[in-house]
């Protein structure tokens, strides 16, 4: 379906702390989520968040301008003190954003940053540009593969242009650059089962740490037809499993990450408190509007105002600071 765009900067009034799906999110650790951009160029069967253009329940794509995401950095990293870990992801593809290079040079540059890393599909990758992203200052690459055979590659990942053989490639050059490398392969279980061992035999030969993430359906994520669901014990028992078998580190925790508490941002909206916002734009999902209020962005759900007005909403989820609101009628 046609999304507009909503390009998120000083001028449109859009706080960068509210959001889900762009600004920074932080979840009480020295880990900071850098949104700049909802748009992506592959339709991933499993996608949790329905992105892409074959989305059936997205109405607009969101792109924040550079200086007005460094603005919010600085002053985020300020407040958290302490050397922080500026993680570069998306709901859509992180290397969708225009001078994305640039983008990770201003933030390696902020005072308090010590770590930059990044989430990618690997579709915008090429040699050149992780010789610059190198130079840039990147940390490590959080590499999205799901199987390495080309046609298998092609359906999970929805695109014809999707070229597994390439990705591998590159991989390889990361692997024995500066930038540390890690495979994140999504695990649907019963559909790429013997994919991932490939990937984990992979991972092992060019020298790449892996994180294997479990398949999640939500409300508006995509089903994959066949998939057996698994609990998180079940889950880890298979990757345990794989441990023995290959001799690998599978199995992650926070501290394998460098992954530490860290002093959060106050909430500033309740559950149940009654706020006068701001209407700045549509929202992400069909029947939403983006409003502003005390400086935080709020996703509003089943909201018809017009863009400028103002509307009385109750707030229902505040969790890490992500605002979801429901108009008072």
């Amino acid at each position: 379906m046609a999304k507009e765009t909503v390009i998120v900067d000083e001028e449109s009034g859009i706080p960068l702390i509210g959001t889900i799906m762009f600004g920074i999110v932080d979840r009480g650790t020295n880990l900071l989520q850098i949104r700049t951009t909802t748009k992506c160029p592959l339709n991933c069967i499993f996608c949790s968040v329905d992105s892409g253009e074959k989305t059936k329940t997205r109405q607009a794509d969101f792109v924040v301008d550079m200086d007005y995401m460094i603005k919010w950095i600085e002053e985020v990293v300020k407040f958290k003190g302490g050397e922080v870990e500026a993680n570069i992801d998306s709901v859509g593809e992180a290397m969708s954003y225009p001078g994305f290079v640039e983008l990770v040079k201003k933030i390696k540059n902020i005072e308090g940053v010590g770590v930059v890393s990044m989430q990618t599909n690997g579709f915008f990758l090429s040699k050149e540009n992780v010789d610059e992203l190198e130079k840039a200052g990147v940390n490590r690459i959080n590499l999205s593969i799901n199987s390495l055979d080309i046609e298998k590659a092609k359906l999970i990942s929805g695109c014809s242009g999707y070229n597994i053989g390439k990705i591998m490639e590159i991989s390889e050059y990361i692997a024995k650059s500066k930038i540390e490398l890690l495979l994140a392969p999504v695990f649907m279980s019963g559909f790429n089962d013997e994919d991932i061992k490939d990937i984990i035999k992979f991972a092992k030969k060019i020298g790449a740490k892996l994180g294997i993430q479990k398949y999640e359906v939500y409300k508006y994520s995509r089903k994959v037809k066949g998939v057996k669901l698994m609990n998180w014990w079940k889950f880890y028992k298979r990757l345990e499993e794989w441990e023995k078998e290959y001799d690998v580190k599978l199995v992650l925790k926070k501290e394998d990450m460098d992954i530490k508490k860290c002093k959060r941002l106050e909430t500033v909206f309740e559950v149940g408190d009654k706020v006068m916002a701001e209407i700045k734009c549509k929202g992400w999902l069909n029947g939403q509007m983006i409003g502003a209020a005390e400086n935080r962005a709020i996703t509003i759900n089943n909201c018809d105002k017009e863009i400028g007005k103002s509307a009385l909403v109750k707030i229902v989820e505040n969790k890490n600071n992500l605002y979801i609101a429901e108009v008072i009628k």
